[in-house]
């Protein structure tokens, strides 16, 4: 046992701001990697994420309804409705040809794009819709100002702004938020490579059954899964 040195302690010790400093000296930042966005996943960003797209890129709406001009249905009411002519259908990618001019509207669904010529969007709920001999029309019962369901140009996310900060831990909702301004790829931090030392007479590998004195070891498998 005379040799053993693991009963003899420390006869040296060093203060902490020297251990620090003997590190600083030794150790350097890690270098960056650009990877796809769908593996970014808990990687740290290595720059400022920035916004090179406004989003959204286009009016749009807000509520499934009609497209208007707002200042055509004040007035309207329960007692008082309005009708103006139905003119087309707007989804989700397909605007409506051309403008709507007045006395029109367009039945419009969430996240469609607002066609030229309206400034507002009438709920559903508020409208109906019929035949007559000149074509579909609605009928308004409620009046909506201009401007109302309707989400503009950039009102999520501004051209140019800073999205996320250099340093940041990727989230899966950051990724979603890179996707939408059309980020494919991301620059990140270098994962680290470590290695992971464990010691002991008593060890078993992992995997093995204990038995006797010795014990299986543990403490890799749960710090390499850190």
């Amino acid at each position: 046992m005379a040799g053993d040195v693991r009963m003899r302690g420390f006869r040296d010790r060093a203060e902490v701001a020297d251990v620090v400093r003997l590190l600083e000296t030794r150790l350097a930042p890690l270098t960056a990697e650009t990877v796809e966005l769908r593996q970014a996943a808990r990687r740290v960003l290595a720059e400022d994420a920035i916004a090179g797209v406004a989003v959204p890129g286009f009016d749009r709406a807000a509520m499934d309804g009609y497209a208007l001009r707002g200042a055509e249905t004040f007035g309207a009411s329960p007692y008082n409705p309005l009708e103006l002519a139905v003119v087309g259908v707007i989804l989700p990618g397909r605007p409506l040809p051309g403008s709507l001019g007045p006395g029109q509207a367009a039945r419009i669904m969430t996240g469609a794009p607002l066609p030229a010529g309206a400034d507002a969007v009438l709920q559903a709920e508020n409208a109906e819709e019929f035949a007559s001999p000149d074509g579909p029309r609605v009928r308004i019962t409620d009046a909506v100002p201009p401007g109302r369901h309707v989400g503009r140009v950039g009102e999520d996310i501004q051209a140019g702004n800073v999205l996320l900060r250099r340093g940041r831990r990727l989230r899966p909702q950051d990724l979603g938020v890179l996707a939408s301004v059309g980020a494919g790829m991301v620059c990140v931090v270098r994962r680290p490579r470590v290695a992971i030392l464990i010691t002991g007479d008593e060890l078993l590998p992992c995997g093995s059954r204990p038995e006797g004195f010795r014990i299986v070891d543990s403490n890799s498998v749960m710090l390499a899964a850190l």
